[in-house]
């Protein structure tokens, strides 16, 4: 879409790394780390462009101007947070047969860029629906809104890694458990964690002021 073009690519400087890897038909599973709301489209405008895909997201988004109309264009459906919605759950896993589904394990933003425990739910989708999990990594995302910062920040390398799929046949033979669920989804946040330390060169580190407060990034050796 041209308002995705506008904010990915003319305003700040995204890219993917590893398209290479989304299973071009049958189902899958793009678990994602979750560090700022523009995560939420900024996987989608990469993804989307190799096949349609489905995605919860949290209801809320649906109701914000020009991200809620983007949002049922790319196939979202909304789903309640805070509350176990297995409705929602039986839906993704159903989707997650055929269709390639985008979710963050992680069910809410990382305060501190740190990755948080992943919810056994989403190990239940995956045993559920056996799809190709591919584990995704956005990098820098939470450098559009900096604490401090009156503005946002345009300009921002934004990237989004599609790693190489997890091996999660080990765990299809055990009991359909909350345990299993937990080891399936601790397995894909390893996987993730893996990713984030791979590309770790990536990152953008905070120029701060005597005051704490941020004053611009630190690139090549350069404050811009």
């Amino acid at each position: 879409m041209p308002l995705a073009w506008l904010f990915y690519k003319a305003l700040n400087r995204s890219r993917a790394i590893g398209l290479e890897n989304l299973p071009k038909e049958g189902g899958a599973l793009l678990a994602s780390n979750h560090v700022s709301g523009v995560d939420t489209m900024l996987i989608p405008y990469f993804a989307y462009s190799k096949r349609p895909f489905i995605t919860p997201a949290k209801e809320e988004l649906f109701k914000v101007p020009v991200m809620g109309p983007i949002l049922k264009f790319w196939g979202a459906f909304p789903v309640k947070r805070h509350s176990r919605d297995v409705e929602s759950m039986k839906r993704i896993a159903v989707s997650a047969r055929k269709y390639m589904v985008m979710i963050f394990p992680e069910g809410t933003r990382t305060k501190t860029g740190n990755l948080l425990k992943g919810r056994p739910g989403v190990g239940w989708i995956a045993y559920s629906a056996h799809p190709v999990v591919i584990p995704t990594l956005v990098i820098n995302t939470d450098k559009f809104f900096w604490p401090g910062r009156p503005r946002p920040w345009f300009g921002v390398p934004y990237t989004v890694v599609f790693g190489e799929p997890v091996d999660l046949s080990r765990f299809y033979d055990l009991p359909d458990t909350k345990e299993t669920s937990q080891a399936i989804v601790d397995e894909i946040m390893d996987k993730i964690g893996e990713l984030k330390k791979k590309h770790s060169d990536i990152y953008l580190n905070p120029v701060l002021l005597p005051d704490g407060s941020p004053a611009g990034q630190l690139i090549d050796g350069v404050v811009k």
